[in-house]
């Protein structure tokens, strides 16, 4: 290596040094900012307490969140339950957001950073309002992207802008902010395993019946009680799989029975009965590419079954659940679509 071919990869090293060296700089000078330790919402520590209603809009639609004495509903689920520390944890992580840096005040960037507007169905940014009982606002504000690799915190941050200004700013903190019904929801309707089922008769639109039972010797530990001769299961489970359909049955979405009409003729009628003598019957429907579901369940009192129904009953009368695809369809299933006919060795 010549002398001069040795200085000029020495310039040429400096100068990457200097370079990072500035993009680091670059990278955490907020870390100098008047806003370090700057609340965004300096108040909210102390008034969180107050909030009653919390309001999140995102892809122009609205979820709004209520505050009654049995804890947090869903408005737009009929005041449905949700889990009370998802809600808090916003209440709480808006609370604690600390300002970091002041970026882009221009409009047609706010798309980058996820803070375009919410009430615009592309757009992937969310605000989130909170008012106390009288109406008053106590917070509101627009988060978009997260940012998770900030110098000197373990939080991670968000970009954040207020409603009506078009000042952006990098924040220390991350809020959890669910974007659909389930993700607030208490999902959880029934639970019933598979061991407790004795038995499972469906019938469906068209009046064709069909039933599950336990079989010890079966793959899966159910059959088909009118299995036809000469044919066979495309797979050993499908029997399970109806006796299993109750087992931590979590919903969708939900909604008052009295504001959806449903043709009772054109339910999936399945009747579940356990070894402890409960009765547990379902009706499933299928309408404008949505799936739902109905619940009742009856045992003769006094007995432990008894008193489960009436906890059933207690949680789903009057409900409607909006539930997942694959849990219908275990049940609309027809003989006719798990069975094929048998080959025998010629």
């Amino acid at each position: 290596m010549t002398p001069r071919t040795l200085a000029i990869l020495l310039v040429c090293a400096i100068v990457s040094s200097a370079a990072a060296a500035f993009a680091i700089a670059q990278r955490v000078s907020f870390q100098e900012t008047d806003f370090q330790g700057q609340r965004v919402f300096p108040d909210l520590v102390e008034t969180a307490k107050d909030v009653t209603t919390m309001t999140v809009t995102q892809s122009g639609t609205v979820m709004t969140f209520e505050k009654n004495d049995a804890g947090w509903t869903l408005k737009q689920s009929g005041n449905y339950q949700v889990h009370d520390n998802l809600v808090s944890k916003v209440v709480f992580g808006l609370a604690n957001m600390e300002l970091l840096d002041t970026k882009t005040a221009m409009p047609s960037r706010f798309k980058d950073l996820q803070l375009s507007d919410p009430s615009d169905a592309e757009s992937k940014a969310q605000q989130v309002k909170l008012t106390d009982a009288n109406g008053s606002v106590i917070a509101d504000l627009i988060v978009g992207r997260a940012n998770y690799f900030l110098p000197e915190t373990t939080t991670g941050g968000m970009y954040i802008r207020r409603p009506g200004e078009d000042q952006t700013w990098l924040a220390r903190g991350l809020v959890d902010i669910g974007v659909e019904p389930r993700d607030w929801l208490i999902r959880e309707i029934i639970d019933i395993k598979p061991e407790q089922v004795a038995r499972v008769d469906v019938v469906f639109p068209d009046g064709t019946q069909q039933a599950v039972v336990p079989a010890p010797d079966a793959t899966g530990g159910f059959a088909y009680d009118n299995m036809p001769d000469g044919f066979k299961l495309k797979s050993p489970y499908a029997p399970r799989n109806v006796a299993a359909v109750l087992g931590s049955f979590v919903l969708n979405n939900v909604t008052p029975s009295a504001d959806i009409n449903l043709d009772p003729a054109l339910a999936y009628v399945a009747t579940f009965k356990t070894t402890d003598g409960m009765q547990v019957v379902t009706r499933m429907w299928e309408k404008d590419g949505q799936h739902y579901l109905r619940i009742q369940a009856e045992a003769a009192p006094p007995s432990a079954a008894a008193t489960q129904a009436a906890e059933i009953n207690a949680r789903t009368n009057g409900w409607t659940y909006i539930i997942p695809d694959y849990q219908y369809q275990q049940i609309s299933k027809k003989l006719t679509d798990v069975i094929e006919k048998a080959t025998t060795a010629g």
